[in-house]
Protein backbone atom coordinates (compact mmCIF):
# COMPACT_ATOMS: atom_id res chain seq x y z
CA UNK A 1 0.00 0.00 0.00
CA UNK A 2 1.78 3.42 -1.06
CA UNK A 3 1.85 5.54 2.11
CA UNK A 4 0.63 9.39 1.24
CA UNK A 5 1.60 11.70 3.89
CA UNK A 6 -1.64 13.84 4.06
CA UNK A 7 -1.91 16.89 5.55
CA UNK A 8 -5.52 17.15 6.79
CA UNK A 9 -8.42 14.23 7.44
CA UNK A 10 -11.65 14.77 6.96
CA UNK A 11 -13.54 12.19 9.08
CA UNK A 12 -17.03 10.71 8.71
CA UNK A 13 -18.54 10.12 12.71
CA UNK A 14 -21.02 7.42 12.27
CA UNK A 15 -19.53 4.10 11.39
CA UNK A 16 -16.38 5.45 11.16
CA UNK A 17 -15.38 7.13 14.48
CA UNK A 18 -18.27 5.65 16.81
CA UNK A 19 -20.75 3.15 16.32
CA UNK A 20 -23.41 5.51 18.33
CA UNK A 21 -22.08 6.42 22.11
CA UNK A 22 -19.25 4.01 21.45
CA UNK A 23 -15.92 4.71 19.89
CA UNK A 24 -14.63 1.94 17.04
CA UNK A 25 -11.62 0.38 19.12
CA UNK A 26 -8.53 2.69 18.13
CA UNK A 27 -10.47 6.16 16.95
CA UNK A 28 -9.33 8.22 19.36
CA UNK A 29 -5.74 6.77 19.75
CA UNK A 30 -5.33 7.16 16.09
CA UNK A 31 -6.47 10.90 16.25
CA UNK A 32 -4.06 11.61 19.54
CA UNK A 33 -1.06 9.84 17.20
CA UNK A 34 -1.58 11.54 14.10
CA UNK A 35 -2.58 14.64 15.58
CA UNK A 36 0.74 14.63 17.44
CA UNK A 37 2.30 14.02 13.40
CA UNK A 38 1.06 17.35 12.95
CA UNK A 39 -2.14 16.31 10.66
CA UNK A 40 -4.94 18.46 11.31
CA UNK A 41 -8.59 17.01 11.54
CA UNK A 42 -12.39 18.17 10.46
CA UNK A 43 -15.36 15.93 11.54
CA UNK A 44 -18.25 15.86 8.70
CA UNK A 45 -21.92 14.74 9.40
CA UNK A 46 -24.82 15.24 7.54
CA UNK A 47 -26.96 15.54 10.83
CA UNK A 48 -28.65 18.96 10.70
CA UNK A 49 -30.65 18.52 13.36
CA UNK A 50 -27.75 19.31 15.85
CA UNK A 51 -25.77 22.02 15.51
CA UNK A 52 -21.73 21.81 15.39
CA UNK A 53 -21.36 22.76 19.23
CA UNK A 54 -23.40 20.16 20.17
CA UNK A 55 -21.76 17.19 17.95
CA UNK A 56 -18.47 18.69 18.92
CA UNK A 57 -18.95 18.60 22.29
CA UNK A 58 -20.16 14.54 22.16
CA UNK A 59 -16.63 14.08 20.99
CA UNK A 60 -15.62 16.14 23.73
CA UNK A 61 -17.16 13.63 25.75
CA UNK A 62 -15.74 10.45 24.26
CA UNK A 63 -12.17 11.74 24.93
CA UNK A 64 -11.47 13.56 22.32
CA UNK A 65 -9.73 17.35 22.54
CA UNK A 66 -11.63 19.46 19.55
CA UNK A 67 -12.28 22.87 19.02
CA UNK A 68 -16.01 23.54 17.28
CA UNK A 69 -14.23 24.98 14.50
CA UNK A 70 -13.07 20.93 13.28
CA UNK A 71 -16.76 20.06 13.27
CA UNK A 72 -18.50 20.46 9.99
CA UNK A 73 -22.41 19.78 9.60
CA UNK A 74 -24.45 20.16 6.47
CA UNK A 75 -26.21 23.04 8.51
CA UNK A 76 -22.76 24.42 8.67
CA UNK A 77 -22.82 24.74 5.15
CA UNK A 78 -25.99 26.29 5.33
CA UNK A 79 -25.56 28.74 7.95
CA UNK A 80 -22.24 29.69 6.26
CA UNK A 81 -23.76 30.38 3.13
CA UNK A 82 -26.98 32.31 4.64
CA UNK A 83 -24.06 34.51 6.30
CA UNK A 84 -22.42 35.33 3.22
CA UNK A 85 -24.69 35.72 0.43
CA UNK A 86 -28.01 35.31 2.03
CA UNK A 87 -28.11 37.54 4.61
CA UNK A 88 -31.66 39.19 4.79
CA UNK A 89 -33.21 36.69 2.32
CA UNK A 90 -36.85 34.76 3.56
CA UNK A 91 -36.92 31.20 3.95
CA UNK A 92 -39.99 28.71 4.73
CA UNK A 93 -38.50 26.13 6.60
CA UNK A 94 -39.10 22.43 7.28
CA UNK A 95 -36.81 21.83 10.23
CA UNK A 96 -35.72 21.49 13.87
CA UNK A 97 -36.52 24.33 16.01
CA UNK A 98 -32.34 24.45 16.41
CA UNK A 99 -31.74 25.22 13.02
CA UNK A 100 -34.61 27.56 12.20
CA UNK A 101 -32.87 29.56 15.10
CA UNK A 102 -29.41 29.09 13.72
CA UNK A 103 -30.66 30.05 10.63
CA UNK A 104 -31.84 33.56 12.13
CA UNK A 105 -29.00 34.09 13.96
CA UNK A 106 -27.21 33.81 10.51
CA UNK A 107 -29.01 36.31 9.05
CA UNK A 108 -32.08 34.66 7.45
CA UNK A 109 -35.78 36.13 7.80
CA UNK A 110 -37.93 33.17 8.39
CA UNK A 111 -41.57 34.47 6.69
CA UNK A 112 -44.82 34.29 8.29
CA UNK A 113 -46.12 34.40 4.94
CA UNK A 114 -44.84 31.27 2.15
CA UNK A 115 -46.05 33.24 -0.45
CA UNK A 116 -43.18 35.86 -0.02
CA UNK A 117 -40.88 33.36 0.51
CA UNK A 118 -37.51 33.42 -1.47
CA UNK A 119 -36.11 30.18 -0.41
CA UNK A 120 -37.55 26.77 0.98
CA UNK A 121 -35.30 24.71 3.24
CA UNK A 122 -35.80 21.26 4.02
CA UNK A 123 -34.17 19.09 6.97
CA UNK A 124 -34.72 16.54 9.22
CA UNK A 125 -38.12 17.34 11.34
CA UNK A 126 -39.36 15.20 14.06
CA UNK A 127 -42.54 17.83 14.90
CA UNK A 128 -43.82 17.27 10.78
CA UNK A 129 -46.98 18.68 9.69
CA UNK A 130 -48.95 18.73 6.79
CA UNK A 131 -49.03 22.67 7.57
CA UNK A 132 -45.37 23.15 7.44
CA UNK A 133 -45.16 20.55 3.82
CA UNK A 134 -48.16 23.13 2.57
CA UNK A 135 -46.73 25.97 2.83
CA UNK A 136 -43.14 24.56 1.64
CA UNK A 137 -45.09 23.58 -1.81
CA UNK A 138 -47.02 27.16 -1.95
CA UNK A 139 -43.65 28.67 -1.41
CA UNK A 140 -41.99 26.30 -4.25
CA UNK A 141 -44.82 27.35 -6.65
CA UNK A 142 -44.15 30.87 -6.37
CA UNK A 143 -40.74 30.21 -7.58
CA UNK A 144 -39.25 29.87 -4.74
CA UNK A 145 -35.55 28.38 -4.54
CA UNK A 146 -35.70 24.67 -2.84
CA UNK A 147 -32.75 23.94 -0.51
CA UNK A 148 -31.65 20.69 1.38
CA UNK A 149 -29.82 20.24 4.17
CA UNK A 150 -29.50 16.46 2.89
CA UNK A 151 -30.89 13.51 0.81
CA UNK A 152 -29.68 10.83 3.60
CA UNK A 153 -33.29 8.52 3.57
CA UNK A 154 -32.58 7.60 6.95
CA UNK A 155 -30.53 7.56 9.69
CA UNK A 156 -29.34 4.69 12.62
CA UNK A 157 -31.23 4.28 16.16
CA UNK A 158 -30.45 2.04 18.88
CA UNK A 159 -31.91 -0.90 16.90
CA UNK A 160 -33.42 0.21 13.80
CA UNK A 161 -33.58 3.32 11.21
CA UNK A 162 -35.90 5.92 11.26
CA UNK A 163 -37.45 8.31 8.55
CA UNK A 164 -34.08 11.02 7.71
CA UNK A 165 -33.81 14.22 6.25
CA UNK A 166 -34.24 13.12 2.84
CA UNK A 167 -37.70 11.79 3.11
CA UNK A 168 -38.62 15.03 4.42
CA UNK A 169 -37.22 16.67 1.27
CA UNK A 170 -38.39 13.89 -0.78
CA UNK A 171 -42.08 14.40 0.12
CA UNK A 172 -41.42 18.22 -0.81
CA UNK A 173 -40.16 17.51 -3.85
CA UNK A 174 -42.62 15.11 -4.72
CA UNK A 175 -45.72 17.45 -4.13
CA UNK A 176 -43.41 20.60 -6.32
CA UNK A 177 -42.70 17.95 -8.64
CA UNK A 178 -38.91 18.85 -8.85
CA UNK A 179 -35.94 18.06 -7.07
CA UNK A 180 -33.65 20.45 -4.84
CA UNK A 181 -32.15 22.97 -6.35
CA UNK A 182 -29.02 22.92 -3.92
CA UNK A 183 -28.17 20.24 -1.49
CA UNK A 184 -25.57 20.92 1.34
CA UNK A 185 -24.53 17.84 2.78
CA UNK A 186 -22.49 14.88 1.39
CA UNK A 187 -21.71 13.45 -1.30
CA UNK A 188 -22.60 17.33 -2.51
CA UNK A 189 -19.46 19.85 -2.77
CA UNK A 190 -20.60 22.36 0.14
CA UNK A 191 -18.83 20.57 3.13
CA UNK A 192 -15.80 19.79 1.32
CA UNK A 193 -15.55 23.18 -0.01
CA UNK A 194 -16.34 24.53 3.88
CA UNK A 195 -13.20 22.48 5.56
CA UNK A 196 -10.88 23.35 2.65
CA UNK A 197 -11.31 27.31 3.07
CA UNK A 198 -11.06 26.71 7.25
CA UNK A 199 -7.74 24.70 6.89
CA UNK A 200 -6.85 26.99 3.73
CA UNK A 201 -5.36 24.04 1.79
CA UNK A 202 -5.86 22.43 -1.37
CA UNK A 203 -8.00 19.09 -2.23
CA UNK A 204 -4.91 17.00 -2.81
CA UNK A 205 -3.72 17.50 0.71
CA UNK A 206 -6.55 15.92 2.49
CA UNK A 207 -8.33 12.67 2.60
CA UNK A 208 -11.94 11.86 3.03
CA UNK A 209 -12.44 8.84 5.49
CA UNK A 210 -15.53 7.23 5.73
CA UNK A 211 -17.47 4.02 5.64
CA UNK A 212 -20.50 4.87 3.22
CA UNK A 213 -19.46 5.02 -0.46
CA UNK A 214 -22.18 7.10 -1.69
CA UNK A 215 -21.65 9.84 0.45
CA UNK A 216 -18.31 9.80 2.38
CA UNK A 217 -16.28 8.45 -0.83
CA UNK A 218 -17.99 10.29 -3.57
CA UNK A 219 -17.77 14.07 -1.17
CA UNK A 220 -14.01 13.24 -2.22
CA UNK A 221 -14.46 12.61 -5.59
CA UNK A 222 -16.46 15.29 -5.64
CA UNK A 223 -13.79 18.13 -4.26
CA UNK A 224 -10.88 16.19 -5.69
CA UNK A 225 -9.99 14.79 -2.31
CA UNK A 226 -8.08 11.37 -1.82
CA UNK A 227 -10.39 8.60 -0.18
CA UNK A 228 -9.90 5.84 2.42
CA UNK A 229 -13.10 3.42 2.87
CA UNK A 230 -13.23 2.26 6.59
CA UNK A 231 -15.18 -1.00 6.89
CA UNK A 232 -16.90 -0.64 10.03
CA UNK A 233 -19.99 0.67 8.90
CA UNK A 234 -22.48 0.82 5.69
CA UNK A 235 -20.37 -0.65 2.81
CA UNK A 236 -18.73 -3.72 2.97
CA UNK A 237 -15.79 -4.82 0.79
CA UNK A 238 -18.63 -7.44 -1.21
CA UNK A 239 -20.41 -3.98 -2.61
CA UNK A 240 -17.72 -2.25 -3.93
CA UNK A 241 -18.86 -4.07 -7.06
CA UNK A 242 -22.50 -2.05 -6.86
CA UNK A 243 -20.17 1.19 -7.64
CA UNK A 244 -18.55 2.66 -11.11
CA UNK A 245 -15.98 4.43 -8.60
CA UNK A 246 -13.93 3.22 -6.02
CA UNK A 247 -11.55 4.60 -3.05
CA UNK A 248 -8.20 5.11 -2.85
CA UNK A 249 -8.25 2.70 -0.29
CA UNK A 250 -9.23 0.44 2.16
CA UNK A 251 -8.95 -0.55 5.73
CA UNK A 252 -10.38 -2.44 7.73
CA UNK A 253 -10.94 0.37 10.51
CA UNK A 254 -10.18 4.16 11.97
CA UNK A 255 -7.26 2.07 13.44
CA UNK A 256 -5.47 1.09 10.49
CA UNK A 257 -5.11 4.51 9.18
CA UNK A 258 -1.63 5.12 10.38
CA UNK A 259 -0.49 2.15 7.83
CA UNK A 260 -1.15 4.50 4.92
CA UNK A 261 0.10 7.76 6.81
CA UNK A 262 2.71 7.22 8.74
Amino acid sequence: MQKRHFKAILADLDGTVHRGAVLIDGALETYKTLSNKGVQWVFLSNNAARLDIELTERLIRLGFDIKPEQMITSATALLETIKTDYVGASFAVVAEENLVAGMVKAGAVISDNPENAEIVVTALDTKLTYDKLKAAHIALQRGALFWATNLDPAYPGEKLFYPGAGSIAAAVATAAGRQPDRVFGKPYPDMGLTALKRLGLQPEDCVVLGDRMETDILLAKNVGMYSVLALTGATSRAQLTNYNFAPDYIIDSIADLGVIML
